[in-house]
């Protein structure tokens, strides 16, 4: 996977029997000998719900999951770099450093580039300019869905190598891999979330773990985690919590070493992969409500987390997390001896909502110490998270493979009552299903004996019973998914979901017998009543079923809390994008919380480049020497980061907004 290359050095342009549409472009021409030949992939957002999507990714999450149980990579790399060859990552400077924290990028190329593109160069606010990052810190989720199929090439580096490319060499380098030397080139370092370690690791070590440049920026680290050591006492400790297991023993072993490096009042920023404080506060207020306790224990992520953070003490400043696509920060309380913990999960992938976000969150244990804390900033706002939620019901407009997948799912149904009831019945006098309701006026009286002649069919037809029941599992199932309370009621909920469906492929089977064969006067089996029949059911069922499903999920996150996860990847909502820039100085620490409204979804080659071609969603660029900016530029305004919130400051012992 990780053997293919998106930027190629070439001498020139000879072609073979063999050669791409890509490279047959602009043949005639001999580059010189100092250019370079770049390839950049603009990939879409993920359909979240498309029906081969929903399959693979649980397959993979499967298979991931089972095989991190028995085999962890990270024991592998331990071994290959024992803590005394993996020392701390030195960050030279004069005391004035400057990093960026991003994560949950990798997902369509318009959000991920925008986002690229801003944590590439300096940020210029109304009073002040940001300088663009010495570290960029990546919080996880580098790529989506899987690290499959060149997943890390074109969602990932394609974005970044294009947004802050590497020079281009005066002289074409012996080897097409050689990295081009760039003194003070900044550096890029990861922590690995779970879509990371849905190829079991391989791809982020490659990536990450191995020296390799990635455009303009270095890597550094030699495993999946990661501490580094700031001038002035600070220092950057990045977690590698796997999917949902403990922390490994040689990790552990790792930042103990780490520990005793540390000096008194040094202070830490902790990078984690997710923000597993909020699922323990959203288990305490579980527990809390309960008349009787349950056993029911901590996340193995907090769990985790919370060995850490014991063994850091008072060292602890913040805790970064990505995985949630949103902005959150929870302060403690005045008086409560606890770190900052900020969500900045907004890098590049689908939004995530913020209205349910707890608020305040029951106090959390650490150490034995109560944490209390209070939600003070959020992006974008709860009133804006619920009206983007609310849009949900549009589905059939922006996803119409899924609703594609509704409309046959009704059509199978259909087919399978229609041909079961094809065996006579008496209570039918010997007529199908679709001719006994053909004679139906469609009116909600009615609607009793429509069900009982569907009972009747279903009564003599085992498959038909057993797709129902699938789809009515299906629904519960997807309802319940997320869900750590009441997950009766979720159940229920969503099987009322399912018969809803049910009940909606059985009324196009009833509108459909009633035009077609009162109205149009149709024979059942005449070819054209049955081809109307199949373009009505497409057509009708795609657009009713995700009206029905959309409507739902509003409804269902609405009145229960239900559908949290899909209600928003369903919509792909690249805008409302973050990050952090901070500024280490002297024995202060000054967070910039930024966002991004829009991202651009129209770009232009930059000047200085040449297009060469461009085959489906693949550009084909020269860049030489003198193409030292981004290749990609908005092709109208310019991408204008602002401010969350006031700077959050971080000095010794206190924090302050």
């Amino acid at each position: 996977m990780m053997k293919e290359h998106s930027i190629e050095f070439r001498a020139g342009d000879a072609l073979t029997p063999h050669s791409s549409p890509l490279a047959m472009t602009r043949a005639t021409h001999s580059p010189a000998p100092n250019s370079r030949i770049e390839l950049y992939t603009q990939e879409p957002m993920v359909n979240w719900l498309g029906p081969l999507q929903l399959m693979r990714t649980g397959i993979q999450t499967a298979v991931a999951s089972t095989m991190g149980a028995f085999a962890d990579p990270r024991d592998v790399l331990a071994m290959l770099n024992p803590p005394g060859s993996n020392p701390p990552i030195q960050v030279a400077a004069d005391g004035d450093v400057w990093i960026d924290y991003l994560a949950d990028t990798g997902d369509g190329w318009d959000s991920t580039y925008s986002m690229a593109l801003c944590v590439s160069r300096d940020v210029q606010l109304p009073e002040l300019t940001l300088p663009r990052g010495d570290v960029l810190l990546l919080g996880g989720d580098q790529v989506y869905p899987t690290p499959a199929q060149s997943g890390y090439r074109t969602r990932f580096q394609d974005p970044f190598r294009a947004a802050f490319p590497a020079p281009v060499p005066k002289v074409r380098p012996k080897e097409q891999d050689q990295p081009v030397s760039q003194p003070g080139a900044p550096w890029m370092v990861a922590t690995p979330g779970n879509h990371d370690w849905y190829d079991g690791l391989r791809g982020f070590s490659q990536l990450f773990c191995e020296h390799k440049p990635i455009g303009g920026w270095e890597t550094r680290q030699r495993t999946s985690y990661y501490v580094l050591q700031l001038p002035n006492g600070w220092w950057v400790w990045g977690l590698d919590l796997q999917l949902e297991s403990m922390i490994d023993r040689q990790q552990k072993q790792y930042f103990e070493q780490m520990l005793t490096k540390l000096q008194p009042g040094d202070r830490v920023i902790l990078c984690t992969p997710e923000p597993s404080w909020v699922d323990e506060a959203e288990r305490l207020a579980r527990e809390e409500s309960k008349a009787l306790p349950s056993i029911e224990t901590q996340t193995t992520r907090f769990r985790s987390l919370r060995e850490i953070e014991q063994l850091l003490g008072d060292h602890l400043a913040v805790v970064l997390a990505g995985d949630s696509h949103h902005y959150a920060r929870y302060q403690p309380k005045a008086g409560t001896p606890a770190p900052q913990r900020i969500t900045c999960g907004g890098g590049g992938a689908f939004l995530h909502g913020t209205h349910q976000l707890p608020d305040p969150p029951k106090p959390i244990n650490v150490g034995g110490i109560r944490q209390h804390y209070e939600l003070a900033a959020v992006y974008p706002d709860k009133k804006t998270s619920r009206q983007l939620r609310n849009r949900a019901w549009r589905l059939p407009t922006h996803n119409l493979p899924f609703c594609g997948m509704l409309a046959i799912l009704y059509l199978l149904f259909d087919w399978m009552v229609q041909s079961a009831s094809k065996v006579p019945h008496p209570a039918r006098d010997n007529r199908s299903l679709v001719e006994v309701l053909s004679g139906l006026q469609a009116s909600i009286p009615n609607i009793p004996e429509v069900w009982r002649q569907l009972f009747l069919v279903l009564a003599h037809s085992p498959s038909s019973v057993m797709f129902a029941v699938i789809i009515v599992l299906g629904c519960a199932v997807l309802s319940a998914a997320g869900v750590k309370r009441s997950r009766k009621l979720a159940y229920g909920i969503g099987a009322v979901h399912g018969l809803l469906h049910l009940g909606l492929a059985v009324g196009l089977l009833w509108l459909m017998g009633r035009v077609n064969i009162y109205y149009l006067q149709f024979e059942v089996e005449n070819l054209y009543q049955v081809l109307l029949f199949l373009l009505e059911t497409l057509v009708l069922g795609g657009s009713l079923g995700g009206l029905l499903f959309g409507a739902w999920m509003v409804m269902g996150n609405t009145l229960w809390g239900l559908h949290s996860e899909v209600v928003f990847s369903s919509q792909r909502i690249a805008d409302h994008k973050c990050f952090l820039r901070m500024h280490f100085k002297g024995d202060q620490l000054t967070i910039y919380p930024l966002k991004l409204e829009k991202v651009c979804r129209r770009w232009s080659v930059a000047s200085g480049v040449a297009k060469l071609a461009k085959v489906q969603r693949t550009w084909r660029l020269r860049a030489t020497p003198e193409s030292t900016g981004p290749r990609f530029v908005p092709a109208s305004g310019a991408l204008e980061p602002q401010l969350i919130e006031q700077p959050i400051v971080i000095r010794r012992g206190r924090t302050a907004p």
